[in-house]
């Protein structure tokens, strides 16, 4: 709770270094990735999106965010548990004619993740970039330097706030992380870590890789269409998503309030409706900001209207739960945006 809040209304830092991190580059890398990826690559250098391979079968493979380095150069992030995986995916979708390289780069760089309202007032004096909203908005990245170590700074975060992460070559770690702790000090800096986090995203409704998204499910169950572009001209698994559009889904994702107790859903409850099981949770935790324990869930397709209650099966007692619309905090995304 002490993390969250620190986040929510002060500054925290956190060490993202794990997650999977690589290079994409060569003069077919943008034909490449727009290939085999169902979203749009960032069009402007600096730009970040997030796009996802898909099986052949539309299901998710995978996810990734993209930051675009230059005309032909990529730098890609999955999720920490996926790094061979993902390497393998990538490898093994490039075709012999195709002048692409993949570099492996996550024991190359840590990753120092530091959100807060008052993120900008720390990271300001340790860069020469202007930090302000104007000069570097939100999903943009750029090469700088903080306390004269160069990295690349994205605009990102997976906790809902105004934010950075840092991405630091390996060795230079320390000096980074001593500097931002000594200048987020008057500030109230604090550290945080994968719980705050879990507790953080549920509130911002972010889906996760490995329990939302996974091969068992496609995109538009996932309500995830805005990631999707099917005017392009092909992405894998693009056939199996227009034939899902047009069937309609077998299940949809929803997001939802459980009434709690001392305990919150961390996935694969079943969820009831009129006694029977219809769906099953994908995780869950209680949400400090909003003092609401929320979980996602996957329902049939004809009970996803707002305010739809289920009974959820938490431990031995059934909870009343009931669909509330994404997301429970700042919607808008004014925070990010800030």
């Amino acid at each position: 709770a002490g993390e969250c809040r620190t986040v929510s209304e002060r500054v925290g830092i956190a060490d993202l270094t794990s997650f999977a991190k690589y290079e994409v580059s060569g003069p077919d890398a943008t034909g490449f990735l727009d290939r085999v990826l169902a979203n749009r690559l960032p069009r402007k250098q600096g730009g970040i999106g997030l796009a996802h391979l898909l099986t052949d079968r539309g299901r998710i493979e995978t996810e990734f965010s993209i930051t675009r380095l230059g005309d032909d150069r990529y730098y890609l992030v999955s999720s920490i548990v996926a790094e061979l995986r993902d390497l393998d995916l990538l490898q093994r979708l490039v075709r012999p004619q195709e002048r692409v390289r993949i570099d492996n780069v996550t024991e190359r760089y840590g990753v120092l993740a530091v959100a807060g309202p008052r993120s900008r007032d720390v990271l300001q004096p340790l860069t020469p970039t202007d930090l302000s909203s104007g000069s570097f908005p939100w999903l943009t990245a750029k090469a700088t330097s903080i306390a004269d170590i160069e990295l690349r700074a994205l605009r990102v975060n997976y906790v809902g706030e105004l934010g950075w992460e840092l991405h630091v070559p390996m060795a230079d770690m320390p000096k980074v992380f001593d500097a931002l702790m000594a200048a987020g000090k008057p500030h109230g800096i604090r550290l945080f870590g994968t719980y705050a986090m879990n507790a953080l995203r549920i509130e911002k409704a972010y889906r996760g890789w490995g329990s939302e998204l996974t091969t068992e499910i496609d995109m538009i169950e996932a309500s995830m269409e805005r990631f999707l572009r099917l005017d392009k001209e092909d992405f894998i698994g693009k056939a199996a998503t227009l034939r899902r559009k047009q069937q309609g889904p077998r299940m949809k994702l929803v997001y939802m309030e459980v009434d709690n107790t001392d305990s919150d859903c961390v996935g694969n409850e079943p969820v009831y409706s009129a006694g029977k099981v219809v769906g099953v949770t994908t995780s869950g935790g209680f949400g400090q900001k909003t003092g609401k324990s929320l979980a996602f869930a996957y329902v049939p397709p004809e009970l996803t209207a707002n305010g739809t209650e289920f009974d959820v099966m938490v431990f031995t007692e059934k909870r009343k739960a009931r669909i509330i619309p994404e997301s429970i905090w700042d919607p808008q995304n004014e925070r990010l945006r800030g």
